[in-house]
């Protein structure tokens, strides 16, 4: 057995070097071809020849990523070609190449110099490398800089008389032939690199903008000296680009190739330290070489481990914004760039086949299979992390109870009590979060404010050709491997298939992420139907693939309430899925509109009529749980059932909560700090008092505070806690007063409604909990899909409303309609747009993602306007006026609750 395994191996690795073979005389002598178009060919007009050494390296690569051969080149079928690299891929993936290792210079024989190259992939060790003695540094560079110029002006004198422009150049090209060669040297080694550009001994000045912290040694402010000294040479920057890209090519290969092997720390320290060096280098925000290095350079950060990857944020995140900046506006750059470069055609989200992967312009094609792409946006995940940890997080001891609160939280949770009784083998996907995240220690919900605000990581451009259809079906997969604890040990063309941009949440736009989770909701929907179908089957009874409430006006918050709660206790199961709304006596069927008005309706009892779940602060309008609440804790779980039901349909609330109870939605604790907002005049009070200047007997007499506060229940009667034990008896003073602001803080936003918030949230979490809702959405987001955007852009409803059954938008009745539509009030347009859509809360993108319809129904009529709420469909009767026009608006708008109005 072992001699048939010896036999295969032995072929493979002469069918590999075949290939190798002849990519290797194409790179050198060409096909022979004139004017040949392969841009890997030496017969190529525009190739531009490379030593025979970086050819070796350069043969291995295009075997490996299966380059065409020119048909001269190529005496076996294209089939045979494909299984030889197949062979090759396999055989040499793991193995580690360096440029400057081959000792094809040391003999002109072609078949050597394979020979050589072949070996050098197989057996090369990178601690015995002919480059470990060189090195660059500024000394280096200044020092060599001037002598070519001194070499240069020595030439230049004694060629006084001449005047040609092309000898001159070639003079100056000669004459930094030494530099170049340097560059050569070090920058096509990591090993070179690794030595470059440290701080001397005893010598080390931090930079105030760019500190380098341990494990790496590396004077950055050197390195832009000398770069800004490089590329400032007159008549030498097209050059020195070229000498740069030529040598960065094998110098990504060969780190690409290292880094699949295992190899030491110290090694990957090396290659972090080449890694930081070369992006440093100005060529990388050069568009005109953003398709050759840069696309390379990207790709290899794809192969870093997680711990590697860990010690450049940690470095990166001590950095001011401004340097992190840079960085990020030239990978955006980069990413924008490869997008509109490549004529790909716009998903389609509705459409299934509308993407075909075989269509060269397809995103699916071009996005996920792009290596620069996909290493540019894990060069952003750095920088967004490192801006992150870097930024102002909250204190250690609060997030470390956190932790504590949510390890306590998942303990108590019961399986069935959040996923229902799901059948087996159909258990929800788990939702691991970046393994960078857990490397760090650093959750985004724990920073306050990132040293680059979020929206700066989001690509619009690219974001318009994200298919997130496509996309989430690839995140399922990522998080499946994750599962399986199987994703690094798959192959290279498998980790290029599980890439998803939803996995990187930060680059994603809002709707996008919107959609994506819209597409999970409705995964959930249809496998409780199918399951309920098949149990209905086997029982012999109708199936329910809904979860249907019918419901009486007068009393609907108190009837839904009681529904949930009955379904609750029964089968869980039920409540995850579609919601579906019927009114008594009125004929609707719901196919969005009922749900939306049932839970308008539901929303306003629950605020307006009696109940005490929440109290508006008249200051800053928003809704808090009420300390002295009558309502029990199942109550309030009930409600926070109603809340997940509404994000889980997808149906946007009227009801505004401050962004701290988004912020204990995913696990945080309120602080001092969060009152500014939710409760503003409490939050001036406690800052009066902390800002107090005089001694303790002037702060006694003019406060006269002991750790004692009283409340107002919903009633207006007052309420004494104890912010501690014996509070009533302990004055505030001077010196305890941080505690007594802190004590009082943590009552309002925790303490005081702890048991009411708990029930709230775990109702909430059971349709919301094994979802991506924490995931991928920061709190600012989650308040936006809940509650919607607050400013509304009345004219971009106008520019983005749809026309028909005979109206158009240069239609002169439609003019007069927007004519009136624009003297109403706001609140008079916040009711058309409930009239029309069920809620008056804007979606998420404005106004101009509502996609309004207003239809012609009919000539001039008596009747009022009607509108289909499902679709956000006016029809719209064309009145014989103008006033007419305005009357029956205003009545259909002030008078249309329930359904069947006409």
């Amino acid at each position: 057995m072992n001699g048939t395994e010896n036999s295969i191996e032995s072929n493979q690795k002469k069918r590999a070097k075949e290939i190798i073979e002849k990519f290797f005389h194409q790179i050198t002598e060409g096909c022979g071809t004139q004017d040949c178009h392969n841009p890997n060919c030496a017969s190529n007009p525009n190739f531009k020849p490379v030593p025979k050494n970086q050819a070796a390296v350069l043969a291995i690569k295009l075997a490996q990523n299966k380059a065409v051969l020119c048909d001269s080149m190529n005496s076996n079928s294209k089939s045979k070609i494909d299984d030889d690299n197949d062979d090759i891929v396999t055989s040499k993936s793991s193995s580690a190449i360096n440029l400057r290792d081959s000792s094809a210079s040391s003999s002109r024989n072609l078949a050597s110099s394979l020979e050589e190259a072949l070996k050098a992939v197989r057996n090369t060790d990178p601690k015995s490398t002919d480059n470990q003695k060189f090195f660059i540094n500024e000394e280096k560079i200044q020092s060599l800089i001037q002598k070519c110029k001194e070499n240069y002006k020595k030439i230049s004198n004694d060629r006084m008389d001449t005047d040609d422009l092309i000898s001159d150049q070639k003079e100056i090209k000669s004459c930094y032939e030494p530099l170049f060669d340097l560059i050569n040297k070090v920058f096509s080694s990591y090993q070179a690199l690794s030595k470059s550009f440290q701080f001397e001994a005893n010598n080390i000045i931090m930079s105030s903008t760019m500190p380098c912290i341990p494990p790496f040694n590396i004077d950055f402010n050197a390195i832009r000296r000398s770069y800004s000294s490089l590329f400032s040479i007159i008549g030498l920057g097209s050059e020195l680009e070229s000498v740069f890209n030529q040598a960065l090519y094998p110098l990504c290969v060969s780190i690409n190739l290292q880094l699949k092997k295992n190899i030491e720390e110290e090694e990957i320290n090396k290659i972090l330290h080449a890694i930081l060096v070369v992006n440093e280098l100005p060529i990388l925000e050069n568009p005109g070489y953003m398709d050759k290095c840069c696309k390379e350079f990207y790709s290899i950060l794809t192969q870093l481990p997680v711990q590697a990857s860990a010690k450049i944020v940690r470095m990166w995140s001590k950095w001011n914004a401004d340097e992190l900046r840079i960085f990020l506006y030239k990978a955006q750059q980069f990413i924008t760039l490869e997008v509109v470069t490549k004529n790909m055609d716009l998903p389609n989200d509705d459409d299934e086949n509308e993407d075909d992967e075989e269509n060269e312009s397809s995103p699916k094609k071009i996005l996920y299979k792009n290596d620069g792409i996909i290493g540019a946006v894990n060069y952003i995940r750095f920088i967004y992390y490192a801006s992150l940890l870097g930024g102002r997080v909250d204190p250690e001891r609060q997030i470390k109870k956190e932790r504590e609160m949510e390890i306590e939280d998942e303990s108590n949770l019961d399986r069935n009590d959040y996923q229902g009784n799901l059948y087996e083998d159909s258990s929800d996907m788990v939702y691991f979060v970046d393994p960078l995240e857990e490397e760090l220690k650093i959750r985004p919900i724990d920073c306050r404010q990132s040293k680059i605000p979020n929206d700066e990581f989001i690509n619009e451009t690219l974001n318009q050709f994200i298919d997130v259809q496509y996309d989430y079906v690839e995140y399922t997969k990522q998080m499946k491997y994750l599962e399986r604890a199987e994703l690094e040990a798959k192959s290279e063309s498998k980790k290029k298939s599980c890439f998803s941009f939803l996995a990187n949440p930060f680059f994603v736009t809002l709707s996008k992420k919107n959609l994506g989770l819209f597409y999970d909701n409705k995964i959930k929907m249809m496998r409780e139907r199918r399951f309920n179908i098949m149990i209905s089957i086997l029982e012999g009874r109708m199936p329910t693939p809904y979860f249907k409430i019918r419901l009486n006006r007068q009393n609907i918050l108190s009837e839904a309430l009681n529904l949930i709660e009955l379904q609750e206790q029964e089968n869980p199961a039920e409540l995850r899925k579609q919601l579906f709304v019927e009114f008594e006596n009125e004929q609707a069927i719901d196919q969005g509109g009922v749900s939306k008005e049932f839970f308008q309706l539901a929303i306003d009892e629950l605020l307006n009529k009696g109940y005490t779940f929440f109290q508006l602060d008249e200051k800053s309008k928003y809704y808090w749980f009420t300390p002295c609440t009558i309502e029990s804790q199942p109550e309030f779980k009930l409600v926070g059932i109603l809340f997940g039901i509404a994000i889980y349909n997808n149906v946007l609330l009227d009801v505004q909560f401050p962004p701290v109870f988004f912020r204990k939605l995913m696990g945080k604790i309120g602080t001092f700090e969060d009152l500014a907002l939710s409760h503003p005049e409490l939050y001036q009070s406690l800052s009066s008092i902390l800002d107090f200047e005089g001694t303790d007997e002037e702060f006694e007499n003019t406060f006269e505070l002991s750790f004692q506060i009283g409340l107002s229940d919903n009633f207006g009667n007052v309420v004494n806690f104890n912010l501690k034990e014996n509070g009533d008896k302990i004055s505030v003073n001077v010196k305890n007063r941080q505690e007594f602001v802190d004590l009082y803080a943590d009552f309002i936003l925790n303490k005081g409604i702890e048991d009411s918030f708990k029930a709230f949230r775990r109702g909430f979490m059971k349709l919301t909990h094994n979802s991506p809702l924490a995931r991928w959405f920061t709190p600012d987001e989650i308040e936006t899909l809940l509650c919607g955007i607050r400013v509304l852009d009345w004219k971009a409803l106008e520019k983005s409303t749809n026309y028909d059954s005979g109206f158009e938008q240069d239609t002169p009745y439609i003019k007069d309609f927007w004519k009136v539509f624009e003297n109403f009030t706001d609140e008079e347009k916040k009711l058309f747009l409930k009239f029309t859509t069920g809620t008056d809360r804007c979606p998420h993108g404005g106004l101009s993602e509502l996609k309004l319809t207003i239809a012609r129904n009919g000539p001039d009529t008596d009747k009022l306007p009607t509108a289909h709420t499902c679709f956000n469909v006016l029809l719209l009767p064309e009145y014989s006026s103008k006033e007419k026009l305005r009357e029956k608006l205003i009545k259909a708008i002030q008078y249309s609750r329930g359904f069947g109005l006409s």
